[in-house]
């Protein structure tokens, strides 16, 4: 027994940093961002591209073993990154230590050089005649995001083992923005002139009043999730 106790404390120390170099070998985590596109309940509003402009990026994990991690990415000239489920984002990709996350939180601040448009959601709208007019919508301030992320059944545990490259969705919700705008205001909206055709430009400049109101939620129901 004397000598089994002694062999147990010896591989003991072993044991322990061969468990500390596991959780210390990196997954390679993709970053998505894309819009909600399923049309607005009434059917009416739909959106199908855009882009935002980001000027840094975070990522903090505490997992169940190991040390928390933290990540930042700072970009000084702007990252312009479209809205794209299928296209991952090189500059913000980061080799995440594996493990079970009991938490993961992603942060980013958008890029405002002199209020320049940080994000673009473009659409269309069907007014009451049926005919569909383009919209779009430009966001003209620097907005902080910060949310927790879940897997994609909808666990707050993130699991990120280094055999297995992870994906992390960056949904907006446009839909939900403009959900506080009574039909009325987009059916009585001004058109302008975007590149050829006569749009619904909704801005701090034209259609202010929409705009106001679409601004107060922009920065309400995104969402990530992390999935194969």
């Amino acid at each position: 027994m004397r000598i089994l106790f002694k062999y147990i404390l010896w591989v003991m120390p072993f044991l322990f940093a061969c468990q500390k170099n596991e959780l210390k070998k990196p997954t390679d985590v993709s970053f998505k961002m894309d819009i909600n596109r399923a049309p607005s309940t009434s059917g009416a509003l739909i959106f199908d591209e855009g882009t935002i402009n980001l000027a840094a990026f975070d990522v903090e994990g505490e997992r169940q073993e190991g040390s928390d991690v933290s990540f930042s990415k700072e970009f000084s000239n702007g990252l312009l990154v479209s809205f794209d489920p299928n296209q991952p984002i090189s500059e913000i990709d980061f080799d995440i230590p594996q493990g079970v996350y009991k938490s993961l939180a992603i942060s980013f601040e958008t890029f405002d050089d002199n209020s320049d448009i940080t994000i673009v959601c473009k659409g269309s709208y069907t007014n009451n005649s049926g005919s569909s007019i383009p919209l779009q919508f430009e966001f003209m301030s620097s907005e902080y995001f910060s949310m927790e992320a879940e897997d994609d059944s909808g666990n707050s545990d993130i699991v990120l083992d280094k055999d297995t490259p992870a994906n992390a969705f960056i949904v907006f919700d446009p839909i939900y923005w403009f959900d506080i705008v009574p039909q009325n205001l987009l059916e009585n909206a001004e058109t302008s002139n975007v590149n050829g055709a006569q749009t619904i430009l909704i801005n701090d400049s034209y259609n202010d009043n929409i705009y106001e109101m679409v601004v107060t939620r922009v920065e309400e129901s995104t969402e990530i999730t992390f999935g194969q």
